[in-house]
């Protein structure tokens, strides 16, 4: 069982995954969007595979994505992940489809560092971002994060961006 953990902003509900939060998750990771995050992928079983592994981060290590509401409607994925031959645990956003554009990704992440420097004492944080993707490094920006060097990860080229410490 995973632990149930809710972070409230001002616009957004944080919460833990649940099975019910797949369908949304398997669109994003078969669209466009999910280049950024090793996708597409277009077979239910990839999508389902990757969605346990973010599970089970939380199950392993007490930390993980949390879906991000805003309202009933699922906006996307921040939190935190942690790989096999990452450098340290990564701070990440994924909007999906239609909910870019209104500050939900610096909204959530803000909430997510928070709660990991807070309740689980990790940090400062990373976030890998690929080159060419713009609308990541905007968000890291306002976050306060600064561009730290760059590296190859899973095969490509990424920059790794470190977020300070909150206040």
């Amino acid at each position: 069982m995973l632990p149930q953990i809710t972070l409230t902003t001002a616009r957004l509900t944080l919460r833990t995954p649940i099975e019910a939060d797949f369908e949304a998750a398997q669109t994003f990771m078969s669209g466009p969007r999910s280049v950024f995050v090793g996708g597409p992928h277009t077979d239910a079983f990839t999508a389902w595979r990757g969605f346990l592994a973010a599970a089970g981060t939380w199950a392993l290590k007490g930390f993980g994505y949390f879906t991000v509401l805003h309202g009933d409607s699922i906006v996307g994925r921040v939190g935190l992940g942690e790989n096999p031959g990452w450098d340290e645990p990564e701070l990440g956003w994924h909007l999906y489809d239609g909910c870019e554009g209104h500050g939900y990704a610096t909204e959530a992440a803000l909430a997510a560092r928070d709660w990991a420097y807070n309740a689980r004492g990790l940090g400062p944080l990373i976030s890998y971002i690929a080159p060419g993707n713009a609308s990541s490094r905007a968000v890291a920006q306002r976050l306060g994060a600064h561009l730290e060097r760059t590296r190859e990860l899973m095969g490509k080229p990424a920059q790794v961006w470190r977020h300070g410490v909150p206040a």
